[in-house]
């Protein structure tokens, strides 16, 4: 496990600075193919949450001198999170790690009319205009439109449907807000 305050949606590549020990060791493994996968357990300051991405390494350079390293990963899928160890420096693993449920009942979610019209709406005001269909499912609009890590969490996490579509809404509508804003500034109008 390697918790941080992200929270990466299948398909989504990210790139991470390596510099603690204990995941210099981590990625050390997934490189020498001890490990193939790894997770990201979603964090919100202090607070872990019981989310996360599945992950594998598509890159990493040479560590310098310290150990540290660049590294390109990509989200393979969801999990929910049962157990969690924080281990120390002289454990093995030295880095956390825990017990995950592989978690894909988000597939089969749609995104409502409200929100896939905020979203069609904020696809033409982008710079150049998308040329790409807004059609998709909830995951691919999340990361095209940039949801941000706690509003994700929010939606993969509500307890039933409303909910997460009421989530889903006020990310969309976020989204056209800010690309309204963008859209404007780009035209010599600067909004408060």
């Amino acid at each position: 496990m390697f918790p941080l305050n992200l929270f990466p949606l299948p398909g989504e590549t990210i790139a991470l600075h390596i510099f603690e020990e204990r995941y210099q060791v981590l990625f050390e493994q997934l490189e020498t193919m001890e490990i193939d996968e790894f997770g990201i357990p979603f964090v919100d300051g202090t607070d872990r949450k019981t989310f996360g991405g599945v992950m594998r390494l598509v890159f990493a350079s040479e560590p310098d001198e310290n150990g540290f390293r660049d590294a390109a990963v990509q989200c393979v899928g969801l999990f929910q999170l049962e157990s969690f160890e924080a281990n120390g420096q002289n454990l093995n693993p030295p880095y956390p790690s825990g017990r995950i449920r592989k978690w894909s009942e988000w597939k089969n979610w749609n995104v409502s009319d409200e929100a896939d019209s905020y979203f069609s709406k904020t696809a033409a005001l982008s710079t150049p205009p998308e040329t790409t269909s807004t059609a998709g499912g909830l995951i691919p609009r999340m990361i095209r439109h940039r949801v941000p890590a706690k509003k994700r969490f929010d939606i993969l996490s509500a307890p039933n449907e409303n909910k997460r579509n009421e989530h889903i809404e006020k990310a969309a509508r976020f989204a056209f807000l800010i690309a309204e804003q963008e859209a404007q500034r780009n035209n010599g109008y600067f909004p408060n």
